[in-house]
């Protein structure tokens, strides 16, 4: 009899065991793998709808959800490259906010403004001009740049910026390992730049407004009059064109730079955008290098596209420092789907072509 008993006892005490360790797995591929707390989404039934669980808080410039102390850090918005021999670049996904402008000769070049992420390879990273920095201005952002124009070295002392310049500074690299030659190969990391922050006595926190993101991701037909656009790009000059295509299965869309797929040079990510703002400015050429006036600081016209669905805008900024107010027709300030946002800065040379058929 006491040997059936042990027995038994032993048999409790094995079933046990095994239910705890299966609770302990479940546990433990239920909960994320990132420090970061991005919006964590767990995967949906046939018959459930996607569940997105939060943490933390959301960023003021993306929407998504991160730790309180990390959306309390100041923004650094640094100059990218994007000339031929400087493509791809490293670190450009990791960014809540990228525009992209005219510079002179038949090029762009990216501002990319960084908050909560912490690339380890940024770049390649180039000069400055004038209307990159009033776009940083806006975010009070670390103005991150390698020289830069006379007109912008001049106005970065006048409008007495926190900035880190490749010039200066030693926390930057040159790059070869990609066959990249200078001057298109400088190289930092975030890691280097909030260093830079400390030790050049920049204020740690930012003091900026934050955009008008919803919490949820949202068709803009359910609050605009919309129309679908699921492909259109957009021609700067003869050499160089930029195309988004929706990708059906996120609502989101990939990024191709002269029909080529862009891909983050370190991280190997495609590039993907939530939601992407065409805005149309006049712009001046100011001298025989080809050195352009981008009026930034005016109003205008343009478009809001996210989610397969575009709506018209406009848009107006007052000074150097205040933020660009896209609105809706009735002049209410755009609600953005949370996530990466690029801005296409276009001019009236640029031409825009929707793929679609703009009636769906």
């Amino acid at each position: 009899m006491l040997k059936k008993i042990i027995l038994a006892l032993i048999i409790v005490a094995l079933l046990s065991s095994c239910n705890n360790d299966q609770n302990e797995e479940t546990t433990k591929t239920e909960l994320p793998t990132e420090t970061q707390t991005e919006a964590t989404t767990t995967q949906p039934t046939e018959t459930e709808p996607e569940i997105i669980v939060k943490e933390g808080i959301p960023s003021p410039i993306s929407g998504l959800y991160y730790p309180q102390e990390l959306t309390e850090l100041r923004p650094v918005a640094i100059v990218f490259d994007n000339h031929p021999s400087s493509r791809w670049q490293a670190g450009i996904t990791k960014a809540e906010i990228v525009y992209e402008c005219e510079v002179e000769g038949p090029y762009t070049r990216y501002l990319a403004v960084f908050l909560t992420e912490s690339p380890e390879h940024i770049g390649p990273v180039r000069s400055a001009r004038p209307y990159f920095l009033t776009f940083a201005l806006e975010f009070d952002a670390i103005f991150v740049h390698v020289g830069g124009s006379n007109e912008a070295l001049i106005s970065i002392r006048d409008y007495q910026m926190a900035n880190i310049s490749g010039m200066t500074s030693g926390e930057f690299w040159r790059y070869y390992d990609t066959g990249k030659q200078a001057p298109n190969n400088m190289y930092t990391a975030m890691k280097n730049l909030r260093d830079a922050q400390s030790y050049m006595n920049y204020r740690q926190e930012g003091s900026y407004e934050s955009w008008n993101f919803s919490e949820d991701p949202y068709p803009l037909s359910d609050i605009y009059e919309s129309k679908s656009v699921s492909s259109f790009s957009i021609t700067y000059n003869e050499n160089y064109h930029v195309r988004y295509d929706l990708k059906e299965d996120t609502g989101k869309y990939n990024r191709y730079v002269n029909d080529k797929l862009q891909i983050d040079e370190y991280y190997e990510d495609e590039v993907v955008a939530t939601n992407i703002i065409v805005q149309k400015l006049r712009k001046a050429v100011l001298d025989n290098e080809g050195r352009l006036a981008l009026y930034n600081i005016s109003d205008g016209e343009g478009y809001y596209i996210s989610n397969g669905e575009m709506i018209e805008i406009s848009w107006e900024k007052t000074s150097i420092r205040s933020r660009t107010i896209y609105s809706d027709k009735d002049g209410n300030e755009i609600l953005l789907n949370p996530g990466q946002t690029w801005i296409q800065v276009i001019s009236q040379n640029s031409i825009l072509e929707f793929e679609e058929n703009l009636d769906g």
